[in-house]
């Protein structure tokens, strides 16, 4: 879809080619540098006053999200050594994003001294088990019996742990204060991207809105680390777009 947009956002400009795309910018950066003076003298128009005052809430959300980051980190940190490794009764080598141990945050956790990060059990597949479970058939030999009422024995007792051992993360998430800090970062982070998309869907008209719209999906781009590709890779296309546009309109007035 990004590229799509910038397609069709270059075949409704007049044909341009690289040089003269340079020649356009150029010709907009001059112009964007005498907007100060010619608005004095009314001659010349200002960047869009929406796109300008969006660009400046960009420093403010930004740090609203890396506060709710640092507050997790110190969450995680004051909290690390009363965080209850999974009894190794329901963990098994070798887990992966889906099943893999998790600290208080939520971060995959790497037990000192071993390769890989272990799996757990998740509980509801135990239930499952257990509710499922089916006697052996009426002539089963006693030891095929024995075996099925040893298996269900540890099925049952490792459901017990697994239940103890989720009540006993829950509430030390919820104690810590973690899934409050959890939420807020949610919401700085939405508030980030919403107001990001704003600044990218304004109309630009000169440099200094090109500017701004650069300096919002960088903004972006630090402030997640790049966990958000899809969302960049909209915005780049937009950005794109804003400046092909510019680009030819200096062109043409050259």
């Amino acid at each position: 879809m990004p590229n799509t947009t910038v397609r069709a956002a270059a075949e409704g400009l007049p044909a341009i080619n690289r040089r003269r795309m340079l020649f356009g910018l150029a010709a907009a950066s001059t112009a964007a540098a005498a907007i100060t003076a010619a608005s004095a003298a009314g001659c010349a128009p200002v960047e869009n006053p929406e796109l300008v005052r969006l660009g400046n809430q960009l420093p403010e959300a930004a740090a609203e999200y890396r506060a709710a980051l640092e507050e997790i980190e110190w969450i995680a940190a004051e909290w690390k050594h009363r965080w209850p490794l999974a009894p190794d009764e329901i963990t098994m080598p070798r887990g992966n994003y889906i099943d893999g141990e998790r600290d208080i945050a939520g971060r995959l956790l790497k037990r000192p001294g071993e390769e890989h990060v272990r799996c757990i059990r998740d509980v509801r597949n135990l239930a499952a088990i257990v509710a499922t479970d089916r006697p052996p058939r009426h002539n089963a030999s006693d030891a095929t019996r024995a075996r099925h009422a040893n298996w269900l024995a540890r099925a049952k007792r490792e459901l017990k742990i697994g239940k103890l051992y989720k009540v006993q993360t829950t509430r030390l998430r919820k104690v810590s204060g973690m899934d409050l800090a959890k939420a807020r970062v949610a919401a700085a982070k939405k508030s980030l991207s919403d107001l990001v998309t704003a600044i990218m869907e304004q109309p630009g008209t000169t440099m200094e809105g090109m500017l701004i719209k650069a300096q919002a999906v960088t903004t972006f781009n630090k402030a997640m680390a790049r966990k958000y590709p899809l969302d960049g890779e909209l915005w780049a296309a937009q950005l794109a777009a804003s400046v092909l546009q510019l680009a030819s309109e200096g062109d043409a007035s050259a």
